[in-house]
C-alpha cells in the first residue's frame, strides 16, 4: 500500500500540476500566522528546505526574504514549474528519505504534504526532518486531521483520485517529541480541510 499510494499520488501531481498551480495562483499566503512564527524564529540567510513544495510558491515568498530555499517534491511535474521559482534549487525526493546532510538545515516547511504519506510511516518522515535540522533549527508543520485513509477526488479534475492519509493530533503530539522535535505551538484550523498546524524545535 505505502509505495503503490506514493507512486498513484506522484502521477496524478504529475497530470494536475498545470491546473494546481493556476488554483494556487489567486490565493494569498499558505497560513500566514505561522509563516510569520517560523521566519520570526530563523536566522538571516537560514538554510531551508520547502518540503512537498508544489510550484514552489511558499518556497518563492521565503527565498524573496533572503532566505536559502530548496524545493523538494516527488512529483517531475510539480519542479518543473518550481524551477521557475527556485532555479537551480529544486530535487525530486520522497518525505520519507531526504538528500539532505545530518544537521545541514535551519528550518523546515512542510506544508499540506505529510498527509499524503501512510500513517505506519509517519515516525520515520519525523525523524528524518530531525536528522537534518540543526540543533536548535525550526520545522512548521501542517496537516489534515482526521481518521484513516481515503482515495479522494480532485475537485479541480474529476477524473483524478489522491490518497489522503489523515492524522490524530494526540497521535501526532507524541510522536514529534519522540522523534527528538520539542512542539512550540500547536492550532487547529478550518478551511478547505481540518488542518493541524504544528512549530517545533530540533531538540
Amino acid at each position: 500500500m505505502t509505495d503503490e499510494a506514493a507512486k498513484h499520488n506522484q502521477a496524478v501531481y504529475d497530470e494536475i500540476a498545470g491546473l494546481y498551480t493556476e488554483r494556487q495562483a489567486g490565493r494569498g499566503r499558505s497560513f500566514p500566522d505561522l509563516m510569520a512564527a517560523f521566519t520570526a524564529r530563523l536566522p538571516q540567510r537560514a538554510d531551508i528546505a520547502d518540503l512537498g513544495c508544489g510550484p514552489a510558491r511558499d518556497g518563492a515568498t521565503f527565498a524573496e526574504a533572503g532566505y536559502r530555499v530548496t524545493g523538494l517534491d516527488r512529483s517531475a511535474g510539480m519542479l518543473a514549474i518550481a524551477a521557475g521559482a527556485l532555479p537551480g534549487r529544486v530535487a525530486q525526493a520522497d518525505l520519507r528519505s531526504l538528500p539532505f546532510s545530518s544537521g545541514s538545515l535551519d528550518g523546515i516547511w512542510c506544508c499540506a504534504a505529510l498527509h499524503h504519506v501512510p500513517q505506519g510511516q509517519t515516525v520515520t518522515v519525523l525523524e528524518e526532518m530531525r536528522r537534518v535540522l540543526r540543533r536548535g533549527g525550526h520545522l512548521a508543520l501542517v496537516t489534515a486531521v482526521g481518521h484513516g485513509a481515503r482515495l479522494e477526488t480532485v475537485p479541480y479534475a474529476p477524473d483524478r483520485q489522491r490518497w489522503f492519509f489523515y492524522r490524530d493530533p494526540a497521535r501526532l503530539r507524541e510522536q514529534l517529541p519522540a522523534a527528538g522535535l520539542r512542539i512550540l505551538d500547536l492550532t487547529r484550523e478550518a478551511g478547505s480541510r481540518d488542518w493541524f498546524r504544528v512549530l517545533a524545535r530540533a531538540a
